[in-house]
């Protein structure tokens, strides 16, 4: 046997790679002593080269949980990529567990939603169960805060709206089949890399919602993520709904704002009883760029009654607006430093707020986790915080509309009301703090271009201000674009706002080229691969201007395409092969507003 010096599974003795986790073992010597527990984990995972259902070639592992081995894997008739997860035998073996995961399975691909990671199959091969998924080229959402964290900036507040309405709506997609996801956290959201779409996955745990109301189930115990359960699931609750889904979406919009979860504590026993009893710390008082209304509607959607939550995502997206968007907003300009030898109680935390609360002073809340000692930075999860909140146990002023971020010793503009920094000096009062108003910014210039276009070919689109800030153009009628394998409903092309610009906007293509004559797309399997999308053209970037009243003229792309960027069966285009390399030039489309 050979023992994988990476991951310490061990491998056939003539084996070229590791099944565990694809590493070279050439000139690795041969190991009769391998650890039986060893090789029986090896025996949980497939080789690289393994087909599944006979078409799913497995590439390599690219991560495993409770449930199962998660590989990257390529669909050997198409060309495109896949991901399969294959479920652990402890549960594929037990057949209540394979029926059960089939019938959900059933009503998970059901599910055709942008902000979903779409599944493609559910596969049985005599003992072992298999999910076929989409394979979305980006990152986990928790990278992407870690990475924040790192750099010692937030996530702008504009940006962590735009995502969590997409988290939204994909969940409420979930919803509306009937399934409650129970594992809501950012490692379970990836954010795709070319367009910053956000997309639910990982629903291995998600159960319909009618077994869940009715406590009908074989798990036993309790299931999901410490860190984002609703204080019904960590008491063991068997009547679940979609309100622990709720209650998850909330502590996931605190972390993406603040930059950690909530509650931390050095047992897990403490985490649960958090959950059933504490109330969230106020994000305004922890980041005070954050306006009340989304303040609120945090504390509704981490209620500990459940009744008092939003009944749906829905509800919780409406939240999310400001009701008076061109009234000003009070805020605080900052919110006084706290003298670290203050920090050892805990701070009293208001209880939930359900009604819009009138704007007030923060109490200088430093919330769970702020007294922490000076150290390395802390695992992904538990004692994450926006590293400007930590050092003396400070919290950074906001002048103006931004936040203050720095130390209060270095060069430049100290916060309104800083002691310069010196140990054990106390913090001024709160009623000595200025405060200043925030006005909100006005609607995005793209909302007068709502509604329905018409391109001087005769095409119709349907202009929908997308939940990411976007203008996009979606085709009406796929009889108007033939033998390009556009649907009704896809996007043509989307804007953007340019900064300090109004009727000018950066146009981001989505083209379909037409396929060689005599064939034609099967969308079963071409829907993927087979649409470029171009910003640019020539190193000119792609534009739109509009003339303030009812026209648009448009940036388009017009490729040249060659067969040899086609693949096909039969009569069938089923993929595309590199697009983007065929040249292409730009075109302008003229569209006109219907009345």
């Amino acid at each position: 046997m050979k023992r994988c010096p990476s991951c310490s599974l061990s491998n056939a003795n003539d084996a070229e790679f590791c099944i565990g986790c694809g590493l070279a073992l050439s000139g690795i010597a041969a190991d009769d002593r391998a650890d039986p527990a060893a090789v029986r984990k090896a025996a949980e995972y497939l080789a690289n080269g393994t087909l599944v259902d006979g078409k799913y070639q497995i590439e390599r592992v690219l991560g495993e949980g409770g449930m199962g081995v998660v590989y990257l894997a390529r669909d050997i008739h198409t060309e495109t990529p896949v991901v399969v997860k294959s479920i652990r035998t402890q549960f594929a073996d037990r057949p209540e567990f394979r029926s059960r995961t089939l019938a959900e399975g059933r009503a998970l691909a059901r599910i055709d939603h942008p902000n979903v990671v779409r599944l493609n199959a559910v596969v049985v091969e005599h003992a072992a169960l298999y999910l076929v998924m989409q394979f979305i080229d980006g990152e986990p959402l928790d990278q992407m805060i870690e990475r924040h964290v790192a750099a010692r900036t937030p996530i702008p507040l504009e940006q962590v709206l735009s995502i969590f309405r997409m988290i939204l709506q994909g969940v409420g997609a979930a919803h509306g089949e009937g399934l409650i996801h129970r594992d809501l956290k950012p490692a379970n959201i990836l954010i795709r890399k070319r367009d910053g779409v956000a997309k639910v996955t990982d629903f291995g745990i998600a159960k319909g919602e009618e077994d869940a109301k009715a406590g009908r189930g074989v798990t036993k115990g309790i299931i999901g993520s410490l860190a984002y359960m609703a204080p019904e699931q960590v008491r063991g609750q068997r009547d679940l709904d979609k309100r622990v889904d709720i209650y998850a979406l909330g502590i996931l919009l605190f972390e993406l704002l603040i930059g950690r979860v909530p509650f931390d504590a050095p047992s897990d026993y403490e985490i649960m009883r958090m959950h059933a009893e504490t109330p969230v710390p106020n994000v305004t008082a922890l980041r005070p760029d954050v306006p009340r209304y989304i303040d609120d509607a945090v504390q509704r959607a981490c209620a500990k009654d459940r009744d008092v939550r939003f009944a749906n995502t829905e509800d919780f997206l409406a939240a999310l607006t400001e009701p008076h968007p061109l009234r000003p907003v009070t805020a605080p300009l900052m919110v006084p430093p706290v003298a670290t030898a203050e920090l050892t109680a805990p701070p009293i935390m208001e209880p939930v707020r359900i009604a819009p609360r009138p704007i007030e002073p923060p109490r200088g809340d430093t919330g769970e986790g702020a007294s922490l000692p000076p150290g390395p930075r802390p695992e992904p999860h538990r004692r994450r915080l926006w590293p400007w909140l930590l050092g003396a146990g400070a919290i950074a002023a906001a002048a103006s509309t931004a936040l203050y971020f720095g130390a209060s010793d270095g060069p430049g503009p100290k916060p309104i009301g800083s002691t310069g920094g010196q140990p054990g000096t106390k913090a001024p009062a709160l009623a000595d703090a200025a405060a200043a108003e925030v006005v909100v910014a006005p609607p995005s210039p793209l909302a007068a271009l709502a509604g329905n276009w018409r391109s001087t070919s005769n095409r119709d689109f349907l202009a929908v201000l997308a939940p990411d800030d976007t203008l996009e153009f979606r085709i009406q009628q796929a009889s108007q674009h033939p033998r390009t394998g556009y649907e009704a409903g896809d996007v043509r092309f989307r804007l953007s706002v340019i900064p300090g610009s109004t009727n000018e906007f950066a146009v981001e293509d989505h083209l379909r080229p037409t396929p060689p004559a005599g064939v034609e797309y099967d969308p079963s399997t071409s829907r993927e691969t087979c649409v470029g999308v171009w910003t640019a053209v020539k190193g000119k970037k792609l534009l739109a201007q509009f003339d303030g009243a009812s026209g648009l003229t448009v940036d388009v792309v017009q490729i040249r395409t060659t067969a040899d960027k086609f693949k096909t069966q039969g009569k069938k285009v089923v993929s595309c092969v590199n697009l983007a390399a065929a040249p292409s030039d730009p075109i302008e489309s003229k569209l006109s507003r219907i009345p």
